[in-house]
């Protein structure tokens, strides 16, 4: 039996096209051994030997950080999205799989390499401006904000965001999710995000610094040219809610110069 098993799963490798990682057939077989062990008769009886198989491969390239083929491993387990998922949380269970996935693990797992520094800088932004507006402690090693921000660099980059493969990653139902992407895009939306990240920078802390600098040599020259200034027309003397909007906007502009240079 375990012969079988082992020509399945290097079967169903091979179709999902992951036959060059070596470290992949090791790791799954190993979880096949474990379930074995730790499943009684009844607990996977809506699970047959291909839909096991395939969901111990997807889980040992989660656990190894290889890229998986979600589509592909569904048509292989002959089961349906819904099933699937289901089929997959049980095996986590079993197997005491509890590992949260970061950003550069979702992000090659769903081909989006691409935005890993931009979805990591969102993130770090966004647990200030949520500790900011909630009380009490926030978990964030629940694996909803790190795809949201994966989701949210996606769009930032212009790149089409698979959210169909990313949801799943997240562990919320559907009305979830979409309270927290309305959640993000009221955060998105607040001046201190609304410009592109520096490279290596993170966004938050450089529109603040900008925003500080400007002030700091508004109130110096205010202080230093006041003799000047008294003989000034009022009109001349920029209002300070346009002098701050003015500042921004500067920061976005080199922010946005910045990165298009990286």
């Amino acid at each position: 039996m375990a012969t079988v098993d082992n020509k399945l799963l290097h079967q169903l490798i091979q179709k999902l096209g992951l036959a060059n990682y070596e470290s992949l057939a090791p790791k799954a077989t190993e979880l096949q051994r474990l379930l074995e062990i730790r499943s009684s008769s009844g607990m996977l009886s809506n699970l047959g030997d291909y839909a096991k198989v395939t969901i111990c491969i997807d889980l040992a390239s989660s656990l190894l950080g290889l890229p998986f083929d979600n589509d592909t491993a569904m048509k292989l387990s002959g089961l349906k999205k819904t099933a699937y998922a289901n089929g997959r949380r049980t095996l986590e269970k079993v197997l005491d799989i509890n590992k949260t996935l970061g950003i550069g693990e979702i992000c090659v797992q769903v081909g989006v390499t691409q935005v890993q520094k931009e979805a990591a800088t969102l993130l770090e932004a966004y647990k200030q401006y949520a500790a900011g507006g909630h009380q009490g402690e926030i978990d964030f090693t629940h694996p909803q904000y790190a795809t949201m921000a994966v989701f949210q660099a996606c769009k930032r980059q212009k790149v089409k965001p698979p959210k169909t493969k990313l949801v799943p990653f997240s562990h919320l139902k559907p009305a979830q999710w979409s309270m927290l992407e309305k959640n993000w895009e009221k955060f998105l939306a607040s001046a201190a995000v609304v410009g592109q990240p520096a490279k290596g920078a993170n966004m938050r802390g450089v529109l603040v610094k900008e925003t500080a600098k400007g002030e700091q040599e508004q109130m110096h020259a205010s202080s230093s040219s006041g003799g000047a200034r008294k003989h000034a027309s009022p009109e001349k003397i920029e209002p300070y809610q346009n002098w701050k909007k003015r500042m921004l906007e500067k920061a976005y502009r080199e922010l946005e110069l910045q990165r298009g240079s990286g």
